[in-house]
Formats: structure tokens, C-alpha cells, sequence
């Protein structure tokens, strides 16, 4: 297949027409219950999606209808996302990492009707159902029937003492298994007429942000934004796309990044192997991708597990080809800032690894390396829609059909969102090289000031640890302080006791060196004197980071001020 800007045409379509002119063509590859790897055609996922919509249509989802979906990475987030589209109503994902808070905020706030949930998270939606007053259905998937949503109630109540109302809950129950029993002939001609009924101006979805302060504000993402994001995406790196692409993908559904992937593979026609962040990079030598798009924690770690295989270059490329499967094309890193080394390493294996830069307030993305301009000190140019400019203290604003317009139910942070000029303020600090491109400096509300005055950007010097071989993460601290000190937390430890390892001398040793490496390319007042290490590991698990593995500094800071306050003591 060609590739082409097909931003113009309804995502519903292109599977309408798949699934019409190649049924059996696969588009998703899962996992079993015996882990084997079985085939989803564009059919199947046609099929599945016109049920569900035609089940919404039944229970009058509608334009505007709040449909929700709190789930574990699975192929039924497709189905859902093409249903919730065919019916105009709004998709609202929830992070599987959300506390019960967290869950009931979202869904109050978004005023979801609908909540699609898996099975499994069941317990987190028992402490807050009788607080969701407009939630009129539960769609859940992998339970088969009232008696095992009764077993787990009984769970639920002798673990916490909580009684929910039975009848309450399961008047508002059904069941996915239920719904795929619908039999009907014209399934794709009904699917496909709900489709046609589409506009550019509605609204596709609200997507929470990560909350890194405060409760989470729903960025609201209309057709419009969404779409000419993604003909600037396919327009800049459509030299860099293989036609007929192999996807490995594992990055979360709930966050644009994951999302804004599976919907790329649905526009060019990818075939998807769907898998989890912890399998993934054991995937990749079987499934040979030609696309892989990630965070920059596995691109670091694959440079590493191929520089530390041998002495010589030409072994350590060779070892990458075998690590990744041999027939990547497309690599892209996101999320973060990778190092240069990592970039330059690929690229000598002929490999162009690109980065690119967005928020999800911006459908997602603003600018993006591409083959034919490239720097990798920077993150690329705007996209063709994007305007871009530099506030006078250097913050990125933006313009563009692409950008957001409000988040929803908050003018208060809306207003505060753009400038006089509705340019929109992305809080980050950059600079323009004297080609055009973009370079970060960091977060403007992250930027520490010493108690000398000096401004910091943490992220920055953060980055400089991105492949070290013992340091897993590096938090800077020192807002008016003297000096700047640093949590650490540490990688792949030995089989030795947490507590013992990070008291142990040589331990300290190793980690006072990468520190000290790092401290000669800095100025004096940026160097970190001292540092404490953590047993306790950063993950989006408990909060630490978002659900894209951005760090929640503040969070961060708030758990370990004790700690870190102990080290300015002498």
C-alpha cells in the first residue's frame, strides 16, 4: 500500500474498507492463554467493533455520550475506540495505575455515562461505584455472567469490610461476551452509515492528564485536532515508514502516546504485535519489527546490552540487529530526551532514531526529526499546521489546528493555558538553533533556583545519567539551597538485600563516580555534592511516574523531603 496523507478520511472508514477489501489481511497479533501468538484480520476487528457500536447505539450513546475505559493493554481497546468514534460519543481512558480516587475523579468529572472495564480491576471500581451518581452501564470484559461479579463482591467485602448494593450493580452490568452474541447481516453496512455521520468538530476524546500536581485537568481533543495531527505525522515521516509495517506495540492505550500509535497502524495498515512493557524487548528478536516506537528507557537499554557485548563496533551493530530482530525502519523515542551517544550509536547501525516533542494538549505532537532534516541535539522542526514561537523568558508557545481549545469544565485553567494572543503555553523552556530547530531546556516550573540565585534545570543534567550502567534514576534537588543534592535509585542490583546494597561501599563508589563523570561537564554551582540512595524504585506502580514514565518530581520530592532535607545537615 502506498502511503499517503489520509488525515482526510475517517478512521472508521479506512476499517470499513480494510476489512471489505482485505478481510483476511491480519492487523493485531495477541497472546493466548497458552502464549502463543494468534491472528486478528481486519475482518475480526471490524466484526467486533460494529457490535459494540451497534450496542451503544442500542443504550443511546450519542454524540457527546461520555464512554470510558479503565483496562489493561488489550486488543479490545481498538474495538471500543472504533465503536465510541462510529457514535460520535467521546472516549475518556483511564490509567490502570489510578488509585480509587484517582478513577472516581476522572469519571465524575467527565461526566461518563459508559465505563468499559477489565475484569481484573473490578475491587477498584467496588470502593467508588456508589459514588459515580451519572455512570448508567458497566460494560466488563473477561467476566462471563452475574455469578462471578458476585464472587468477586464477596471478595471485596470480606476484604475490606465494605458492602456494596448487589442490585444496584448488577442492574447496570453487562457483559462483552454478551454483546459479541449479536447476530446481524448488515453489521459493516450499519457500522459504516454511523461513520458517515461524523464531523470534523466533534469531540473524540478527553484525556486526562498525569496530575504531576493537583488532580488531573481533561485536555478536550476534537476530530479536527486529532486528524491534522496525524497528516503532519504521516506527511514528515513518510519517508521513514516501511509500507505494509510490522508494529511492536506496548506503550499504554490510556496515554496519547500508545494511543496515537494503534491509530497510526489503523490509518497505514500495519500489522500489530500487542505486548507489555515488561515482554516487549524479549519480543522483538521473533517478531523482527520494522517499527518500534518507545520511551527512551529501551532504546537505552538496547545500546547497552549491544556496546557491552564486545570490544569491537562492528560485533556491538551486530549484536543490535540481533537484539532488535534485524528489520527495523522506523524508530522513534518520545516521551523524554535520549541521549546523543544512543543516537549517533544507531545511526552508524543505519538506523535513524528520531525524536520529536508534544504534549497531549497538542494531539500530541508539535516538531519531529525526519530523514530528510535531522539534528540530534534537538527534537526536530514544527510540523507543516504547527506555528511555534519563544516567550521572552524562552517558554515554547504554540499555535495550530492541532492545539486544544479547553480542558474540560475548568475556563479558570484554560484561560491560564494561553497567553493574551491565544498562543498556547506549553510550560517548557527551548531555544532555536540557526537552522530551525528546536531544542528543551527544560520544564518551566521545574527549574531549581539555588538560594544563590542560580536557575537549574534538572532535567538536563538528569538526562546525562540516561545510560548509565548502575544508576536507574537520578531526582535533583536544591530549591533555595546552597548546593544541589540527588535521590538515586539503582538498576539491575545483585541478589543482596535492598537495604544492604545501597550501604554498601562500593556501591556508593560506583555511584559517586557516575556522578563525578557527569559533574566535570557541568558548572560549579550545577554539580551535585551529595547524593542518597533509594530502595524504594520509581515506577508509575506507586505514582512515582506517569503512566509514559515522566517523572512526577513533585511527588517525588513530597515522599523523600526527609531523606534529601538530612543531606544539607553538615
Amino acid at each position: 500500500m502506498a502511503i499517503q496523507n489520509k488525515s482526510f478520511i475517517k478512521e472508521g472508514e479506512i476499517l470499513y474498507e480494510r476489512a471489505l477489501h482485505e478481510p483476511n489481511r491480519v492487523r493485531f497479533f495477541i497472546k493466548d492463554s497458552s502464549n502463543q501468538w494468534q491472528p486478528i484480520t481486519w475482518q475480526m476487528f471490524l466484526e467486533c467493533s460494529a457490535k459494540i457500536a451497534l450496542y451503544f447505539k442500542q443504550i443511546g450513546v450519542g454524540v457527546d455520550t461520555k464512554v470510558a475505559v479503565y483496562a489493561q493493554n488489550m486488543v479490545e481497546w481498538a474495538y471500543f475506540g472504533a465503536a465510541i468514534h462510529a457514535n460520535r460519543a467521546v472516549f475518556v481512558p483511564v490509567y490502570i495505575s489510578s488509585t480509587p480516587e484517582q478513577v472516581k475523579y476522572i469519571l465524575n468529572n467527565s461526566d461518563t455515562e459508559i465505563l468499559i472495564i477489565d475484569a481484573k480491576l473490578l475491587i477498584v471500581l467496588f470502593h467508588i461505584w456508589l459514588e459515580l451518581p451519572k455512570l448508567r452501564k458497566v460494560i466488563i470484559i473477561g467476566a462471563k455472567n452475574d455469578e462471578d461479579i458476585l464472587k468477586e463482591l464477596e471478595t471485596f467485602g470480606k476484604a475490606t469490610g465494605l458492602a456494596c448494593s448487589v442490585s444496584t450493580i448488577l442492574d447496570k452490568v453487562s457483559f462483552l461476551d454478551n454483546i459479541y452474541k449479536t447476530s446481524k447481516n448488515s453489521l459493516a453496512e450499519d457500522f459504516k452509515t454511523l461513520v458517515d455521520d461524523i464531523k470534523e468538530t466533534d469531540v473524540s476524546t478527553i484525556l486526562y492528564t498525569s496530575g504531576t500536581t493537583g488532580n488531573p485537568k481533561g485536555v478536550v481533543l476534537t476530530i479536527k485536532n486529532l486528524y491534522s495531527n496525524a497528516g503532519d505525522w504521516i506527511n514528515v515521516l513518510s519517508p521513514l515508514i516501511p509500507p505494509d509495517g510490522v508494529d511492536l506495540l506496548w506503550l499504554p492505550f490510556s496515554h496519547i502516546f500508545g494511543w496515537g500509535e494503534l491509530g497510526l497502524g489503523n490509518t497505514l495498515g500495519f500489522t500489530s504485535y500487542l505486548t507489555t512493557y515488561l515482554d516487549v524487548l524479549n519480543h522483538m528478536p521473533e517478531v523482527k519489527p520494522t517499527i518500534f516506537i518507545s520511551v527512551p528507557a529501551y532504546w537505552e537499554k538496547l545500546y547497552l546490552n549491544a556496546i557491552t557485548s564486545s570490544e569491537n563496533k562492528s560485533n556491538q551493530i551486530d549484536k543490535l540487529h540481533e537484539l532488535t530482530g534485524g528489520r527495523l525502519k522506523f524508530c522513534l523515542s518520545g516521551g523524554a530526551g535520549l541521549k546523543r551517544e544512543i543516537k549517533e550509536f544507531f545511526y552508524d547501525a543505519d538506523l535513524l532514531l528520531i525524536e520529536g516533542y508534544g504534549l497531549t494538549e497538542c494531539s500530541p505532537t508539535l516538531t519531529m526529526n525526519s530523514k530528510e532534516a535531522f539534528d540530534f541535539d534537538t527534537v526536530g522542526k514544527p510540523f507543516p499546521s504547527v506555528e511555534l514561537k519563544l516567550a521572552p523568558d524562552g517558554e515554547i508557545l504554540a499555535k495550530g489546528p492541532n492545539v486544544f481549545s479547553q480542558y474540560y469544565k475548568d475556563p479558570i485553567s484554560t484561560n491560564e493555558a494561553f497567553d493574551e494572543n491565544a498562543w498556547f503555553k506549553t510550560g517548557d523552556i527551548g531555544t532555536f538553533t540557526t537552522e530551525g530547530f528546536l531544542k528543551i531546556l527544560g520544564r518551566k516550573k521545574e527549574i531549581i533556583v539555588t538560594s544563590g540565585g542560580k536557575n537549574i534545570s534538572p532535567q538536563l543534567i538528569e538526562s546525562a545519567f540516561k545510560d548509565d550502567p548502575y544508576i536507574e534514576h537520578i531526582v535533583l534537588y536544591g530549591n533555595e539551597r546552597k548546593y544541589i543534592t540527588a535521590l538515586v535509585t539503582l538498576k539491575n542490583p545483585p541478589n543482596v538485600n535492598d537495604s544492604e546494597l545501597i550501604e554498601a561501599p562500593e556501591i556508593i563508589q560506583l555511584v559517586q563516580k557516575s556522578i563525578d563523570k557527569v559533574n566535570q561537564n557541568l558548572a560549579s554551582f550545577e554539580t551535585i555534592k551529595k547524593f542518597v540512595i533509594s530502595n524504594v524504585h520509581l515506577t508509575p506502580e506507586n505514582g512515582f511516574l506517569t503512566a509514559s514514565f515522566k517523572l512526577k518530581r513533585n511527588k517525588v520530592y513530597e515522599a523523600f523531603q526527609t531523606v534529601l532535607d538530612k543531606l544539607y545537615n553538615n
